[in-house]
């Protein structure tokens, strides 16, 4: 049975009401005027997702964000049920409605939440696509189909999905969000009316009925969503090689890879202009005689075999080694680092006026993280953390990752929303010079649009976290760089999916 809203007036109060409401705590501080703000007044399940990415990042125990859920709940089905035409009669449908969207909306808030605190893409990622399949799925269902929610849910989506209209909803969504990322706090606050208008015209469209059948919007989705899977997850090709360059290259892969493997060491040093024999690898366990090749592009000849457990030692445990193994070569010597690696080099070089170092190039480099709490204590994102350690539990258990949050080297780092930022701020020694070449999926993780401040940044390259040493793209910024040439110019289009998915951060 179809359902027919109210006019146009009564249909837009309980929103145009809730967005004036949240402009009023976002400019009070009570909320931060971030990217994800204009999600407050989308369409449901974005807003109840937007409502969770809140609790999960400051909730300070599990009473307070179960006091929170419970109002968040309760709100948003108020306002569904007012722009259905009556909170007294459409109010109960709206708060079953909500239960049901509840769970990919927790399962997409938490991902994000895990992923920005620990700095892994993929985590953000999936919940972001886990955010808009489940905005394909049941953004349509309240305002086209009348009755219980399972059998709406079941009607409309026998129906169609009405990609059409989502697809264009969530592009409008996704420009607001890139458009705060490079407008700051005032463009948050314009942008959030902006976000209600078009959330009221898409809801209204969502009314109206179909134009063709289910199959062929399925189809859409499911090739869309393989394609995504494409870009997100391809592998580079080797770059070929350069120019022959004078002094050495030491490798410093990052946390949770093990000598000989992890996608730095697949990197030939050739691409760079180093041969096998002027390439160092840095090992986390300090000075060796060396370690199994395993996937490595060179023999690794100096340095003690290593595990993933080593690369999470204290900080200053892994400057005093990098300084061992790095201090008795002979300048000029150049850095090239993956991930985490960053803060190792970039640790031990900024202390180091006598460091024979004179050239870092940061791939993929990782800063931003929202900081937890540790485990069983209260403090603010707690029940986020909770949530991150459970996830990176399942991890371990299904081994795609050794990484634990609670190790010395994540706790100081990540643990804090402010350390790596503040570790990147330490100035290098003179004539140090770097480069930080960002994946663009990386981005998305990074609340601003200049995250290496004191270093030389390159266009961001399309390619994943993990593909991005091998990749030729990487290959050629590194070799404008280090031979002192102007960078071809940027694609303006190369960021643009990670400046459209930041409304999915947690704050």
């Amino acid at each position: 049975m179809a359902r027919t809203l109210p006019p146009l007036g009564a249909f837009a109060a309980p929103l145009l009401g809730a967005c004036a409401a949240v402009e009023l705590l976002a400019m009070s501080g009570v909320l931060p005027a971030r990217m994800d703000l204009v999600h407050a007044v989308a369409l449901p399940p974005f807003d109840l997702t937007f409502d969770l990415g809140t609790l999960l990042g400051r909730a300070t125990n599990p009473v307070w964000f179960s006091v929170g859920l419970l109002l968040a709940i309760a709100g948003r089905a108020t306002i569904l049920a007012g722009m259905l035409g009556s909170v007294r009669r459409r109010w109960w449908f709206a708060v079953r409605f909500e239960l049901v969207v509840l769970v990919p909306a927790f399962v997409a808030a938490e991902l994000a939440y895990a992923g920005q605190a620990v700095l892994y893409s993929a985590l953000f990622w999936v919940g972001a696509l886990v955010a808009v399949a489940s905005a394909i799925v049941f953004s349509h269902v309240p305002w086209r189909v009348a009755g219980r929610p399972p059998s709406s849910i079941r009607s409309g989506l026998s129906g169609s999905l009405r990609l059409p209209t989502v697809v264009l909803y969530l592009v409008g969504l996704g420009t607001l969000s890139a458009a705060v990322r490079n407008g700051g706090e005032i463009s948050a606050l314009v942008a959030l009316p902006v976000s209600a208008c078009i959330t009221l015209v898409a809801a209204r469209r969502l009314s109206l009925p179909a134009s063709a059948p289910l199959a062929a919007r399925a189809a859409v989705v499911v090739v869309a969503a393989a394609v995504l899977g494409l870009v997100l997850g391809a592998t580079a090709p080797n770059a070929p090689n350069a120019a022959r360059r004078p002094g050495e290259l030491v490798v410093v892969a990052g946390i949770d890879t093990s000598s000989g493997h992890g996608s730095l060491f697949e990197m030939r040093p050739s691409s760079l202009g180093f041969s096998c024999s002027r390439t160092v690898y840095y090992s986390y366990a300090g000075p060796g005689r060396g370690a199994a090749r395993g996937e490595a592009a060179c023999p690794i000849s100096e340095g003690a075999r290593y595990t993933r457990a080593d690369t999470e030692r204290p900080l200053a445990q892994l400057v005093r080694s990098f300084r061992a193994q790095v201090d008795r070569l002979v300048a000029p010597v150049t850095v090239v680092t993956h991930s985490s690696g960053a803060w190792v080099a970039w640790a031990a070089v900024s202390g180091d006026n006598a460091t024979p170092v004179r050239r870092i190039l940061m791939l993929a480099p990782l800063t931003d993280p929202v900081g937890y709490a540790r485990p069983g204590a209260d403090g603010t994102g707690a029940v986020g953390a909770a949530g991150m350690r459970a996830v990176m539990r399942y991890a371990r258990w299904i081994g795609f990752s050794r990484f634990d949050p609670d190790r010395p080297l994540a706790v100081e780092l990540l643990g804090s929303p402010r350390a790596v930022t503040a570790l990147f701020g330490r100035h290098l020694p003179p004539g140090v010079h770097t480069l930080a070449v960002p994946s663009a999926y990386d981005l998305a993780l990074f609340e601003t649009s200049e995250p290496f401040p004191l270093a030389q940044t390159s266009c961001p390259v399309p390619k994943s976290h993990g593909a991005l040493p091998t990749s030729v793209a990487a290959a050629d910024d590194a070799n404008f760089f280090l031979s002192g040439e102007p960078a071809a110019p940027c694609d303006p289009w190369a960021g643009w999916l990670s400046a459209a998915a930041t409304g999915f951060q947690v704050h």
